[in-house]
């Protein structure tokens, strides 16, 4: 189920109007959704322009709507404060492009074969939640996603929780172990490490 979770990830992270006037998280999940399906049912032989457009397509669902510097400053924590600008560049840049390269690996490998239930929302302030079970006929996972508006009248997602895990929390003690043991030029050495196998 990692591979779906992984999927949904980024359409959750999609923008949508957050005034009065857009429609309700749970109807903008729902359209994302069949935004994203729409592609998956294009299969292209890997390699070819067709399947290069379609990675376009599919990239550009997630750049838009992820606040790479905000999420980038929660993955790593106490450690952001102590980077110069240039270094807080460098991560923030080689964390999209590892989310990047994970996401269409995922999903290239994906089918249609899903349903997504709609569990129901929650607005505090001008914060929303949306809960989601993702089922395929032989598993299911539960996410649940954290949007908060912005000035520019969209939803962004701060947070997925995936089982119960927090997405942010995962990759914060990921790379908290990584900086304290072997420093923060290390830490990006791995991920440009794992890049090259993406």
């Amino acid at each position: 189920m990692k591979r779906l979770s992984l999927i949904f990830l980024p359409i959750a992270m999609w923008t949508s109007p957050a005034a009065s006037a857009i429609p309700a998280p749970t109807a903008f999940l729902q359209e994302q959704i069949n935004a994203v399906r729409s592609q998956l049912r294009v299969a292209p032989k890997p390699g070819t322009p067709e399947a290069l457009d379609v990675d376009t397509r599919l990239k550009a669902l997630v750049d838009p709507v992820m606040e790479f510097d905000k999420l980038s400053e929660k993955a790593l924590g106490k450690h952001w404060a102590g980077l110069t600008i240039e270094q807080r560049k460098l991560f923030s840049d080689t964390f999209r492009e590892l989310v990047y390269r994970s996401y269409l690996k995922k999903v290239r490998g994906a089918n249609d074969d899903y349903i997504v239930a709609f569990e129901g929302e929650k607005l505090s302030g001008a914060s929303a939640t949306v809960d989601t079970v993702a089922k395929t006929k032989t598993a299911e996972i539960e996410l649940v996603f954290k949007l908060e508006p912005r000035e520019e009248k969209r939803w962004v997602a701060t947070d997925v929780v995936i089982d119960e895990v927090s997405l942010v929390e995962n990759y914060r003690e990921q790379f908290n172990k990584n900086i304290t043991k072997d420093g923060f030029d290390a830490l990006i050495t791995k991920m440009n490490k794992k890049l090259a196998e993406l």
